[in-house]
């Protein structure tokens, strides 16, 4: 639902609330521009009394002066039986050029503040800065979620590359988006009378009858007591009209003045609605502060950025909702099947698990587990496929799940399944569907099986989970799951590098380039390019005769202007064995995972990198680029030395280099048997001082050595008051596993 709240509004103002920005961001330059041309005027070196009788005799004529919130004066006038306008030097009551207000500028503040469209385009506009609010909670909401909770809002943004940049720009961004929009609102619910401008009725006009000749303006006692900088409008008497009097208009008030005494002839002080709409009608438009107006505008600039990868990533959550044939309706269903997911990549795996239990005959109902209600009670089984929202929370269609289910008259013999879907680089793992599963327990419902947990949506972890509930349910659940890949880009080998030739586990770190197109005149003369990616993220390749892709992490990025892998032959491995029999000039066709979580801090905190085998790719990239020197301690595990050492001779140059600070190896031969492990506990002291002064750990290859290595740091944090979870939750702990 929250999503909903986030993205309709979005959608249905995204047009609206990019015209009024970039429209914004040029009218904030203005206040700065009128500054820069305006005399400065500091307060209680002049009053308006000294003020208007010098302009006065500048202009005999003069009709008003006027003080723009910038500080700028301008004297309208008549001259040659027309009305005039100037700036106005307060030193001099000279003229310093006429003041004539841009058209272009007039155009943009009408398309600001109406879309040109008149009154029906002040109510757009306010109803746009209200949905402008509403993106603005509910975003930030959405955020705090990711991020884990609200007090890790200022932390590292988690996800794709669009993700990221769509919620680092909100997040900078927030409070001058937020304040435009109240701002704005508040001004279009003035403009209509919905919330007044004022609380006191205007001032009546005076009536005045002059018996006496005026006085110069320069002797109008009201007007000496009155600061310049003060000022907001005052209107001089028509000479004609010998009943007219000075009308004056300030910060403070509104009053009138006997032109032939220079006393008050009547005042009314400013109410607190009039200093209300005067502080809104600042805030929003910066005009008199003008490192505001500039702050509003950039972050008005963001609103286009905004719009556009939030409309693609809504597409593209579209787009990966699949679409489901034969769901029969709630009542009909023996079987329902409740989906949490943030992303909507969890759908697709509910969508093979309908449909499989469709081909069995199963009478199978797909809902967003939000729609939970007393009707999939009746049904005789409930299985629930879920992912985990930041650190252990529910996704956006489920977070109202397990408040409807402890309301809910569930019949006990009713059974379940949960399937989590998660990352194992979060501490709590799946924490939602932990949550899920204990509650249904509690509620004493006969659970199918024990929970399953899928790591980084993992096909073959979900095809065993499938089979495993086909056993429950004793029918034969197959399982057609196809991920939807993103396009790919054709590589092509142009070098490889051989460790341990002849093994059963040869090695291969392998180099592509982009696959040159003959057929394309553009590519023949502007050459091939490869995406942007960093070393760390991943390269997915989909092996011949399958469908399912398998990550390599890369060791190298863009700027090489080459892919690099580090690829371990694995017996029966259908992926390896492709990789590790590809020949120089041979085509692959992959695509680029963006790793975010696993990348150097762009900190000079020291790095100590774990790594065993292959895990070693990644970290090389990291050092390759390490210009700075920055401290880096690898700790490497390999099974031997000489020609099954990985980049051997490149880590010792790097070291050379001091790109690498230190490098420790452990050789897991039947000769010398140790491990990564080994030597971290060996180097305990030295390693606890580095985590006490911000180092952080990267740890890359197998799952089993990852959790090895995990259980090593927590004896080395032990007194320290450190933990591995503590420093995984602040991302000084990482890991890469496979």
């Amino acid at each position: 639902m929250l999503r909903k709240l986030h993205s309709v509004p979005g959608l249905i103002a995204a047009i609206a609330l990019t015209i009024m920005a970039l429209s914004g961001t040029v009218l904030s330059i203005n206040p700065a521009v009128e500054l820069a041309r305006t005399p400065a005027l500091a307060p209680g070196t002049l009053d308006v009394a000294t003020l208007a009788a010098r302009v006065n005799a500048q202009y005999p004529s003069l009709d008003k002066i006027v003080r723009r919130p910038s500080g700028e004066i301008i004297a309208h006038y008549e001259s040659g039986g027309e009305l005039r306008a100037s700036r106005i030097d307060p030193s001099t009551g000279a003229g310093v050029g006429p003041y004539t207000p841009s058209p272009t500028i007039r155009w943009v503040t009408n398309l600001h503040r109406k879309l040109l469209l008149g009154d029906a385009g002040r109510i757009a506009a306010g109803i746009a800065a209200g949905f402008m609010l509403l993106l603005g909670a509910s975003g930030l909401v959405l955020l705090a979620r990711r991020m884990g909770g609200w007090r890790h809002l200022a932390g590292r943004i988690r996800g794709s590359g669009l993700q990221r940049v769509h919620n680092e720009i909100a997040r900078v961004a927030l409070i001058g988006l937020a304040l435009s929009a109240t701002t704005g609102l508040i001004m279009s619910l003035t403009t209509f009378g919905i919330v007044p401008d004022r609380h006191t009725a205007e001032l009546a006009y005076p009536d005045y009858v002059g018996v006496h000749a005026p006085l110069p303006v320069a002797g109008l006692a009201a007007l000496r007591a009155v600061d310049a900088t003060a000022l907001r409008e005052l209107a001089f008497p028509a000479p004609q009209n010998p009943h007219d009097v000075y009308a004056l208009t300030t910060s403070k008030g509104t009053g009138y003045i006997d032109p032939a005494t220079g006393t008050w002839l009547a005042w009314q002080d400013s109410d607190a609605w009039q200093r209300v709409h005067e502080t809104v009608l600042m805030l929003h438009t910066g005009e008199g502060i003008w490192w505001l107006a500039l702050l509003l505008g950039v972050t008005s600039a963001s609103i286009p950025a905004l719009a556009m990868s939030g409309i693609w990533l809504w597409a593209r959550r579209r787009r990966a909702m699949p679409r489901f044939t034969c769901n029969v309706s709630v009542r009909r269903a023996d079987t329902v099947i409740l989906v949490g997911s943030e992303s909507n990549a969890t759908w697709g795996f509910a969508a093979a698990i309908h449909q499989a239990l469709t081909r069995m005959n199963f009478r199978a109902h797909v809902a967003s587990m939000n729609d939970l209600s007393s009707r999939h009670g009746a049904a005789k089984r409930l299985i629930i496929l879920t992912s985990t929202y930041g650190d252990g929370d529910a996704p956006s269609n489920a977070t109202h799940f397990l408040k409807k289910l402890a309301r809910m008259n569930v019949l006990p013999q009713m059974q379940f399944a949960v399937l989590g879907f998660g990352d194992r680089q979060f501490p709590n793992f799946c924490g939602f569907a932990q949550k899920v599963h204990e509650a249904l327990c509690e509620r004493k419902m006969s659970p199918l099986m024990d929970i399953g947990m899928v790591d980084r949506q993992s096909e073959s972890a979900f095809r065993e989970w499938a089979g495993k509930l086909g056993a429950a349910l004793d029918a034969e659940i197959e399982v057609q799951y196809q991920p939807s890949l993103p396009r790919t880009i054709a590589l092509q080998l142009i070098e490889r590098k051989d460790y341990g030739a002849g093994s059963e586990t040869l090695t291969s770190v392998l180099r592509f380039v982009p696959m040159p197109k003959a057929d394309s005149v553009w590519q023949r003369l502007m050459g091939t390019s490869l995406p942007t990616f960093e070393a760390g993220d991943l390269l997915g390749i989909v092996p011949p005769g399958s469908i399912v892709p398998r990550f390599y992490s890369l060791a190298s990025d863009s700027q090489d202007g080459f892919v690099e892998i580090c690829v371990r032959r694995h017996p029966n491995g259908l992926c390896s064995g492709y990789l590790t029999s590809l020949k120089q000039g041979d085509p692959v066709n992959a695509f680029i995972r963006t790793n975010p979580g696993f990348r150097p801090t762009p900190n000079a905190v020291p790095l100590i990198l774990v790594g065993a085998g292959t895990g070693i790719g990644p970290f090389v990239g990291f050092i390759r680029r390490n210009e700075t020197k920055r401290p880096m301690h690898l700790y490497f595990g390999a099974r031997r030395s000489g020609d099954s050492f990985l980049y051997d001779e490149e880590l010792r140059s790097l070291v050379g280099t001091r790109r690498l600070t230190t490098l420790t190896t452990a050789l897991s031969s039947p000769v010398e048997k140790t491990y990564v492990q080994d030597r971290l506990l060996r180097d305990a002291v030295m390693l606890r001082a580095l985590v006490a002064h911000g180092a952080r750990i990267m740890v890359c290859g197998s799952r089993d050595m990852a959790r090895s290595v995990a259980a090593v740091w927590e004896r080395i944090l032990t007194g320290s008051g450190k933990t591995v979870a503590d420093l995984k939750l602040r991302g000084s702990y990482v890991e890469d596993v496979y």
